[in-house]
């Protein structure tokens, strides 16, 4: 019996040598055709993958970039005017005098310039209960919007994603909820236009959205799925070879696909507003904001002025004392400067390592004088030892102060190199000073 068992096996093992002897073409050919489906296949998926991890991280830091603007524009322009007479923060400010958006609107609005409907990309803030004045575009305007306040209602603290058909492109749309915050709460059950006046902290007032196409994505995608395939169709006739560069080549294109989606998360988290040091707005916002407040006071022909100050000696005061005093010492300053800047779209900016900027719209020369004189004596008031100052026993400041009326023959430049030059002549002329430059 045994011995009839391992002739059995022996003439199996002799057929199939025999089979794989003759065919070893047709069989090798089959075996690299499938890990040629396997591998591609492999491959689709990964890029799939890979696109719909880059659009979901661009998704959430996009999310977390509208919120921290509502944020920061909360606590540092709505919850500053609340004690000002005649400016109110409310959803309809276009038509009231003296009116500011509300954070909801800002957010709202700000969602709405940085869409663009040409290129597929939408950014919204909705919900189940809008505004008045919004009424028509504030609530859900398809079933993925319904579907998302559904189920963020019962998961506020998760997310609702989907790619889908989004007008004539295939969409990754992302949405994350909006709670009610305790300093919302008073706002929005107090104000007269309030559709619901029995909110709660912690409940769901808002869904922010973020649509982004992905169809371009894809075409490239499929673009290097078909340069893949003839790398592949290569690879059958060099075999393991060939089977190796691919897995190579795999790598690669992992890689960067990975190194772009850093480059962009890095690229946007530079984005970020404010100096860490000061706490003021950096050079770059300090760029964008007097862009925007010169085409603003051009709208209303009103004066816009700009104080460049300078810390006297601060070199001297680096070698004397550290750089971590230092460092105190341009926290005391910005304190100083934030705190001259109280009207809306004013605000103060550190320039450069000791140099700093205030930029006053709707503000004359006038009035730019004023508040020079309360930044000089709120810097005595400091009292500083500087020990090493060529024109003090106390840190100073030198300043230069520039007025104008922005119209269509002038630009902002002009105005920081006017100021620039008050401010030399102010250290010309002993500094611990401001001088008022007039071309």
């Amino acid at each position: 019996m045994m011995k009839a068992l391992k002739w059995k096996l022996l003439k199996l093992c002799k057929l199939l040598y025999q089979l794989l002897y003759t065919h070893i073409i047709i069989i090798l050919f089959t075996l690299l055709c499938l890990g040629f489906g396997i591998a591609l296949a492999g491959t689709y998926y990964l890029t799939i993958n890979l696109v719909d991890s880059q659009a979901m991280q661009y998704a959430k830091v996009a999310v977390k970039t509208l919120n921290e603007a509502r944020i920061l524009y909360s606590k540092n322009v709505v919850d500053r005017i609340k004690s000002m007479d005649g400016i109110m923060a409310i959803p309809e400010y276009h038509a009231v005098k003296g009116g500011i958006p509300n954070p909801a609107t800002y957010n709202i609005e700000l969602g709405e310039r940085l869409s663009d409907k040409s290129e597929g990309m939408l950014f919204r803030l909705y919900s189940d209960y809008p505004f008045p004045n919004r009424q028509l575009t504030g609530g859900p305007q398809d079933k993925f919007e319904w579907d998302a306040l559904t189920y963020l209602k019962e998961h506020p603290e998760a997310s609702f994603y989907r790619k889908e058909q989004f007008g004539d492109r295939l969409s990754f749309r992302y949405t994350e909820t909006v709670l009610m915050e305790p300093s919302c709460v008073a706002c929005h059950n107090t104000l007269r236009s309030s559709p619901k006046k029995d909110w709660k902290v912690g409940q769901v007032r808002g869904i922010v959205e973020i649509t982004q196409p992905v169809d371009n994505v894809m075409l490239i995608a499929e673009d290097g799925l078909k340069v893949i395939s003839t790398v592949l169709m290569t690879i059958i006739a060099l075999a393991i070879s060939g089977l190796i560069l691919v897995i190579g080549r795999f790598r690669i294109i992992n890689q960067e696909l990975e190194q772009k989606v850093l480059e962009r998360t890095a690229t946007l988290n530079r984005l970020a507003a404010i100096d860490e040091l000061t706490q003021l707005v950096n050079r770059r916002q300090f760029n964008i904001l007097i862009q925007q407040e010169w085409r603003r006071m051009q709208r209303q022909q009103r004066p816009l002025s700009l104080i460049l100050c300078d810390v006297d000696h601060f070199k001297k005061y680096n070698d004397t004392y550290g750089h971590l005093a230092g460092d105190n010492c341009l926290r005391a300053v910005a304190q100083v400067l934030d705190s001259s800047v109280n009207r809306c779209g004013e605000f103060a900016a550190r320039y450069g390592g000791e140099e700093f900027a205030i930029v006053l719209p709707g503000v004359n020369c006038s009035e730019a004088t004023r508040v020079a004189n309360i930044i000089i004596d709120g810097i005595h008031s400091l009292k500083i030892p500087h020990k090493t100052s060529l024109n003090s026993s106390y840190v100073t400041l030198s300043m230069g102060i520039a007025t104008t009326i922005p119209n269509d023959q002038s630009f902002p430049e002009q105005l920081i190199k006017s100021a620039d030059l008050g401010l030399y002549q102010a250290k010309e002329e002993g500094r611990d000073r401001f001088i008022i430059w007039n071309e």
